[in-house]
């Protein structure tokens, strides 16, 4: 650690003496040196300080961490997904069980046979870190690029928000989207999201969730909402390619939207209560296990970075909502939906609300400051999502629309929470 220390040290001055050549790119040395070490500067000992260690770095690498187990579930989910559609495919007679080619993949997992009993864990976690991985470094590479770039002409210090935002693209998004729509997505978030309104702190929208709803709307074949699509690719047709081609799957929300009456018995036909809380199901890496997501809001709730405020009025906008929309819908004659025969309980373990309401939701640039603000942001985000799913005949999901809204209205909230506040204080004095 302390070569480590000195090397960084004697480049410095290459970087931060204004008359070296380098110094135009200080923004870029300054960003790897905070994120190796702590700030070199410290309070002084005199007055009301708080000495620690924490700085916004390291806040954010707290929440990496907590995001860690739902990557590690996609490593091994996609694998699991697409393996398991090769075989039906074999099963229902559209592909042939020696047509399976996978390039350099199927050379190193040495498994030309894809039977249930030939496929082991080491080929499906192989699988998901080949589809995941570059899904990673496509958010890294192309966000931390567009914004060292425009740190470098602000000549500004590079900000530490995208290290969370990077990790949180990479799990909103189907194993199966193309890397290059995924970097226009990147590209167009981190631009017209967050640079055009100065940067970390200052954006008004999720970065992650800009880039989930620009390809939702730019590249709907890949991301309508209604069908997952298990890791594939676009080879020609009739000719196998290293992935799926043309195998999807409803989603959870996609299958009961329509359903009536048996919305439930068909959802748990389909997928057990079991499979939708572990995430044995196809679909966006962080919205498949529902049990990653509370071991990551543990993490958060702990280390005090998530807002427990806002994550528990979401659940209960949520299951309020779910519980009072049918009995409404049905007092005036409403059409009833699908989703308005789940229980209440059900719409959690459905679809990515609980990753956006742990993740997302709690972001703290994007949402309210007051702590009745948070109440009443996270109660909206609920109902919302629910009205979205229950009543909108367009989307069966509606956690990325709610939460995108209840962004815009963020600061509103704020706004009323605190005059309501001063014309309370004025009363007493």
């Amino acid at each position: 650690m302390q070569f480590l220390r000195n090397l960084v040290d004697k480049q410095r001055k290459l970087y931060h003496a204004k008359d070296s050549k380098f110094h135009k790119v200080w923004p870029l040395f300054d960003a790897l040196e905070t994120f190796l070490f702590a700030p070199d500067f410290r309070a002084g000992k005199k007055g009301v300080h708080v000495r620690d260690y924490v700085d916004l770095k390291r806040v954010m690498n707290s929440v990496i961490i907590a995001m860690v187990p739902c990557l590690l579930w996609a490593f091994w989910n996609t694998g699991v997904q697409h393996f398991a559609a090769i075989q039906n495919l074999i099963a229902s007679g559209n592909m042939a069980a020696g047509d399976y080619v996978n390039g350099w993949l199927q050379g190193l997992l040495g498994a030309p046979d894809i039977t249930a009993e030939a496929i082991s864990s080491y080929d499906k976690i192989v699988f998901g870190v080949q589809r995941m991985l570059p899904l990673v470094v496509v958010s890294y590479g192309v966000g931390l690029a567009i914004e060292g770039v425009f740190c470098v002409i602000r000549k500004e210090e590079v900000s530490e928000g995208y290290l969370v935002s990077g990790m949180l693209i990479a799990l909103i998004v189907p194993a199966s989207t193309p890397l290059w729509q995924l970097a226009i997505g990147v590209a167009f978030s981190v631009v017209l999201g967050k640079e055009v309104f100065g940067g970390t702190g200052m954006n008004i929208f999720n970065p992650a969730m800009m880039v989930r709803a620009f390809l939702f709307f730019a590249f709907p074949a890949q991301m309508s909402g209604d069908a997952v699509w298990v890791a594939g690719n676009t080879s020609p047709v009739g000719t196998p390619g290293n992935l799926i081609d043309g195998y999807s799957e409803p989603t959870a929300l996609a299958l009961v939207k329509t359903a009536g009456e048996n919305a439930s018995e068909l959802l748990t036909a389909q997928y057990s209560h079991l499979d939708l809380f572990i995430g044995n199901m196809p679909g966006s890496a962080g919205e498949m296990s529902k049990l990653m997501v509370l071991i990551g809001a543990a993490v958060l709730l702990i280390t005090g970075v998530g807002s427990w405020r806002v994550m528990l009025a979401g659940v209960i906008g949520m299951l309020g909502a779910a519980y009072l929309v049918p009995i409404m819908a049905e007092a005036s004659g409403l059409p009833m939906s699908g989703g308005m025969y789940l229980q209440p309980w059900e719409h959690l373990l459905c679809g990515g609300f609980l990753f956006g309401i742990v993740f997302m939701a709690t972001d703290p640039v994007s949402s309210p400051e007051t702590n009745i603000g948070k109440w009443i942001y996270g109660i909206l985000i609920g109902v919302f999502t629910i009205l979205v799913r229950m009543i909108n005949p367009a989307y069966p999901e509606g956690a990325m629309l709610a939460i995108l809204l209840l962004n815009a209205f963020a600061p509103t909230i704020d706004h009323f929470v605190v005059a309501a506040n001063m014309k309370r204080r004025l009363k007493r004095s």
